[in-house]
């Protein structure tokens, strides 16, 4: 269950590698809880401009944001059969924007959550309408608490 992860050029400096270990094991262990292990991820740690166009390219939002999630297949939550054993997609995070919003927390807390949040919108789920956040808010918790970011089961 390889959880790749790329690091661009405009966050090398700002990820440590332990950071770096860390956010791909808690991807993995994430996809263990919802019973996704043998599925794959990636992740790409990047910069406000190279976000800022991908958002505005992809979503008509001229602005950075702290996280984007590209599916490559169009799934029902994490249940879906179809999200077993495949390529979930891409979770994409800005470093500069996530260093901003963690507001006296750890950089790599911040940089955890963002993952899972994008790891739950390749699943399907968004936060566009109350019901939907209610779901989407909760399996988010569940990850983050569920299993050690840094072990290796």
């Amino acid at each position: 269950m390889p959880v790749d992860l790329l690091v661009r050029a405009g966050a090398r400096g700002a990820v440590s590698v332990e950071t770096r270990r860390a956010l791909k094991a808690r991807l993995r262990a994430a996809l263990r809880t919802v019973g996704r292990s043998r599925s794959t991820a990636s992740l790409v740690l990047t910069d406000d401009v190279e976000i800022r166009d991908l958002n505005r390219r992809f979503r008509a939002h001229d602005r950075a944001t702290d996280v984007l999630s590209f599916q490559l297949q169009e799934l029902w939550g994490t249940e879906d059969p179809l999200g077993d054993g495949v390529n979930l997609g891409d979770i994409v995070i800005s470093v500069q924007t996530a260093r901003r919003r963690a507001a006296g927390k750890r950089l790599q807390s911040e940089l955890e959550r963002l993952a899972i949040h994008g790891l739950c919108h390749l699943f399907g789920l968004d936060h566009k309408r109350r019901a939907q956040a209610d779901v989407m808010f909760a399996l988010e918790r569940r990850l983050l608490l569920g299993g050690e970011p840094a072990a290796e089961r």
